[in-house]
């Protein structure tokens, strides 16, 4: 019996490198939940995945909806469609923006995860659901500190932003549906950057913003602490692993940290890597809570610019990141993956910084869209 995939997120930049390794294996098929503005807008970013991905041998086919939209938003042929061909789900849209309001947090992950959690069930109830596999993040772990396990959620910790939140009780959510007999695992990626051989990326978010405001020579100053791990993971062994693990029938009600975890570089070593990438002199390093309450005071009259205001709201949102991380304990994913690890974030990053500054931060690509 072929696996017919239903796949969320298939337009990201997760989705889009997970596509072909499930059609690696020839018994797959992919039913790609697509959301868009109209008609137009979903035949335009269909095309663009066909000229990524081709026709795959017609195992990837296309539905227009939204997985935040009560039975995802489809019209009743493709709902029928999803009921009578679809065997497994892999969740992996969300938005990942970390200024988002609570209330919008919630509506794009935590009720998402509930609709793709109620068809999940009935598929289940129908006897022809085989696994539903979540993509959460390293980042439930919040403000915590020292090791993360992977059997660990809520344990009472605070966060950076609503969007660690909004996947934190997005995860409660499947926990609790394993716990009664979904047949699930969950997948938590570190940070997510390009591939590693390319250095391609889509999303320009964490890492890329202090390497945005130094390669443009906007400061040398910055709010972090040197010491700190950042665990980076490219984009290509992230999706590599959720097809692996998603192949596996023992990996059901676990949960799999994605990271180099105690192997994770330090800040000052990135540091050291990027400025022999883009060349400049070295970091000044100031403590986040000097930095608030001393320098950015200072640097009020630049926050008004339009750059200043970039500075500032990509610092808003990922500062807190380079200033203390836990360790994720990786035991469930090394033993499901064998062989498969992931890379030493020293032997690829330069290509991640090459693309980011030859694409200038993303400016190029929308320029071409």
């Amino acid at each position: 019996m072929p696996k017919v995939i239903l796949l969320t997120g298939a337009t990201g930049h997760l989705g889009k490198s997970l596509i072909p390794e499930i059609l690696h294996h020839e018994d797959a098929q992919i039913l790609a939940l697509v959301r868009a503005k109209n008609s137009e807008h979903f035949s335009k970013r269909i095309e663009r995945l066909h000229q990524k991905h081709g026709n795959c041998d017609g195992r990837l086919s296309f539905i227009k909806g939204d997985v935040g939209s009560e039975n995802l938003g489809l019209n009743s042929d493709d709902l029928a469609k999803v009921h009578n061909m679809v065997t497994d789900l892999i969740h992996s849209a969300a938005s990942v923006r970390f200024d988002m309001s609570e209330d919008l947090a919630a509506q794009q992950n935590i009720r998402a995860t509930a609709t793709m959690l109620k068809l999940a069930n009935q598929l289940k109830d129908q006897g022809q659901l085989q696994r539903y596999d979540h993509v959460s993040t390293c980042y439930v772990a919040g403000r915590r500190q020292g090791l993360v396990y992977e059997h660990e959620n809520d344990e009472g910790q605070s966060f950076r932003n609503s969007y660690e939140w909004s996947k934190c009780q997005a995860e409660t959510q499947v926990r609790k549906a394993m716990s009664e007999g979904l047949p699930a695992a969950i997948h938590r990626p570190a940070i997510i950057v390009g591939e590693q051989q390319s250095g391609e990326t889509q999303s320009f978010n964490v890492i890329y913003w202090p390497l945005k405001v130094y390669a443009n020579g906007w400061w040398r100053t910055f709010p972090g602490n040197k010491d700190a791990k950042v665990d980076i993971v490219p984009v290509d062994f992230v999706s590599k692993a959720i097809a692996t693990i998603h192949r596996q029938p023992e990996t059901l009600g676990k949960c799999f940290h994605l990271a180099v975890g105690k192997e994770a570089p330090s800040v000052s070593q990135l540091e050291a890597i990027a400025r022999e990438v883009i060349g400049g002199p070295p970091v000044r390093y100031v403590p986040q809570k000097l930095y608030k309450r001393f320098v950015r005071p200072f640097l009020f009259p630049l926050h008004l610019t339009k750059r200043g205001k970039m500075i500032r709201r990509g610092g808003d949102a990922f500062m807190p990141y380079f200033e203390y991380n836990p360790t994720f304990d990786t035991s469930n994913a090394e033993r499901a993956l064998g062989s498969l690890k992931p890379p030493r974030v020293q032997d690829y990053i330069r290509e991640i910084f090459k693309f980011a500054v030859q694409a200038n931060f993303g400016q190029n690509q929308a320029s071409k869209k």
